[in-house]
Parts: structure tokens; C-alpha cells; sequence
């Protein structure tokens, strides 16, 4: 009797360091009203609109950055700061770095392009270089924060050339992901050398390939769907499923999730206009059913104190977003 007395407290111990340690482990919800979607927040541009982002752990809405005309606009990767792009001129283009926190300038990074106007810039993961986007005149540029031209990049090989608007993207490492051909190639991450990761048989691919923070994963939108794969092109499968179409991949700052725009439906049930909307699945390798009530296990963030959508869809993102 006595031996069991004693290891009572010690299996109530257990189970309570047991129970913690699962919630530890649990990934966003959002049930029963928590808006607990995961870490950090989805940074979203609408159009020509300003900056805006939805706080993963709390699901408020909040201003980041008043509206301006130009298209080009990233978030760090800790999300900390951002950077928007600013034509001043035809041959004058400002990258102005912005605190995510008031929206209150940082620097103004000037460059002089070729073409009329620079390229679009993506932040790299330690924030001191930016790389744009190519242009009719241009092909990858990576500037440092002082406005220096580190690298002008034509393209790599005699059989590529960068073409006006090809996606590039940074992995964690400080290399660039982008298209050659019909294949995602990987630079070196002094950019002078580049090399393939795997061939992509999808006619639809654009070149859009993100890498997870952590470095292990990559994920891309090919023939409509999210894939996933290893980050040496490994195990490239399917891992969305619907009767729309899923895009632009982004993964969460912890590596564990996937954000992506999919179910284009009615903005508002019957009107005549449709966006997609924002989901969330696991970037586990399984696959998801991603129409609101198919799965469980996929998550629709709404913000809080917004009225919720009738079919259980998440937020309308007409624009871009990133997830930092």
C-alpha cells in the first residue's frame, strides 16, 4: 500500500509533464475563437494598396505601411523590417527600408538601373543584401544596403539568360533559387556559379520555388496544386488538393506550416467578383484537402473581430504575402 501511495505523485508528475509537453507541440488552431494560427505574421499587399498584417497569434489586423503606386515590396526574414520600392524617375528607383513596427524609414537604398526602372527586391535572410528582380534591360542584381551593385548577373551558362520578371527567391543560406530552362538550379552564395537541383516536367511553372527557413524543404505550385520536396530535389510530390487551384507557397518562420492562396470563390456570396483565399496546411508531406469542411487538419485564418465567411473561408488576399 505504502509502495503505492509513493508512486502515485510521481505518475501524476508524468502525466502532467507529458500533457505540456504535447501542447508545446501543437501547431496553430484557431478553434474556438483562440485566432492562434502559429508564430510570427502574414505580411499582405492588396494591389496598389499599403501593407498590411495579420499577428499569427492573436489574429489582429494592423497597418504596416499607407498606400503607394509601385509594385516591388518584401518583409525580412524576421520580419522586423521591410523594404518598398519607390520609380522616383525613369532612371532613378528607390528601395526605401521601413521598420515593420511603425512603418518609420530606416534608409533609402538608391540604385540607377538599365531599364527604366529597377527590379522588384526580395530581402536575404541575414538583411543586408537585396536582390532584384529581372528586367527587359536586366538580369539579377544583388545590391548591398548602401545601394553598391555587388552583382549584375546576365545569366548563368551560354544557354540562359534571365528573362523580364523570372521569379528568384533566397534560401537560408544566402544562395538564390531561380529557372534555368526547365529545371530549379541553386546559386553558389557568392552567386558565381549555379547548380541544378532537379528538372521540373510542369509547363505551368513560372520558376517560383520557396525554400523553408530551416533549409530542409522547398516547396512550389505546379499544375495548380501545391508540391513539396527535399532541398536537394528529393521526394518532389503533390501535396494540396482541390478543384481550383493552390499558389504561392509561403512557409512558416518555424518551417512547420505552409500558408498558400487557394479556393477562389465570391469575395461576398453572390457578387460577381472572386479572390482566393488564405489556408494553411501542415508542411509535413502529406497531402490536404483544402476546401473549407474537407479536412480538418487544414487551417482558414480569419482576423479577429471581422465577421466570419459562411463557407468557412479564410482571409481574401487579392495581392502578395509572405509569412515572416
Amino acid at each position: 500500500m505504502k509502495a503505492r501511495i509513493l508512486l502515485l505523485p510521481v505518475l501524476v508528475a508524468m502525466m502532467l509533464f507529458n500533457a505540456c509537453k504535447k501542447d508545446d507541440q501543437q501547431g496553430p488552431g484557431g478553434d474556438n475563437g483562440s485566432y492562434n494560427y502559429g508564430p510570427g505574421a502574414i505580411f499582405i499587399k492588396q494591389g496598389t494598396e499599403g501593407i498590411t498584417k495579420i499577428d499569427m497569434s492573436t489574429g489582429e489586423l494592423s497597418l504596416v505601411m499607407k498606400n503607394w503606386l509601385d509594385a516591388g515590396w518584401d518583409i525580412s526574414w524576421d520580419g522586423k523590417k521591410g523594404v518598398k520600392q519607390v520609380d522616383v524617375s525613369y532612371d532613378e528607383t528607390k528601395y526605401i527600408i521601413f521598420n515593420t513596427g511603425d512603418g518609420s524609414t530606416l534608409k533609402e537604398v538608391s540604385y540607377e538601373p538599365a531599364d527604366n526602372h529597377g527590379g522588384l527586391p526580395c530581402i536575404s535572410p541575414d538583411g543586408t543584401k537585396l536582390a532584384l528582380r529581372p528586367t527587359l534591360r536586366e538580369g539579377l542584381v544583388i545590391l548591398d544596403m548602401a545601394g553598391n551593385v555587388l552583382k549584375s548577373i546576365a545569366g548563368y551558362g551560354a544557354d540562359h539568360t534571365f528573362e523580364y520578371l523570372d521569379p528568384i527567391n533566397w534560401a537560408p543560406d544566402g544562395s538564390i533559387l531561380f529557372k534555368k530552362n526547365s529545371s530549379l538550379y541553386r546559386t553558389s552564395v557568392d552567386f558565381s556559379r549555379a547548380f541544378k537541383i532537379k528538372d521540373i516536367p510542369f509547363a505551368d511553372w513560372k520558376g517560383d520555388a520557396v525554400a523553408s527557413p530551416d533549409g530542409q524543404k522547398i516547396a512550389m505550385s505546379l499544375n495548380g496544386h501545391i508540391w513539396l520536396m527535399n532541398a536537394d530535389g528529393s521526394d518532389l510530390h503533390q501535396v494540396t488538393q482541390s478543384s481550383q487551384q493552390e499558389v504561392a507557397p509561403s512557409f512558416s518562420p518555424d518551417s512547420r506550416y505552409i500558408a498558400m492562396k487557394a479556393n477562389s470563390r465570391a469575395g461576398v456570396p453572390g457578387s460577381g467578383t472572386t479572390a482566393p483565399h488564405l489556408c494553411l496546411i501542415p508542411a509535413d508531406g502529406q497531402v490536404y484537402k483544402v476546401y473549407p469542411g474537407e479536412d480538418n487538419r487544414v487551417i482558414h485564418p480569419t482576423v479577429k473581430g471581422a465577421s466570419p465567411d459562411s463557407r468557412g473561408l479564410g482571409v481574401a488576399i487579392v495581392g502578395d504575402f509572405v509569412w515572416r
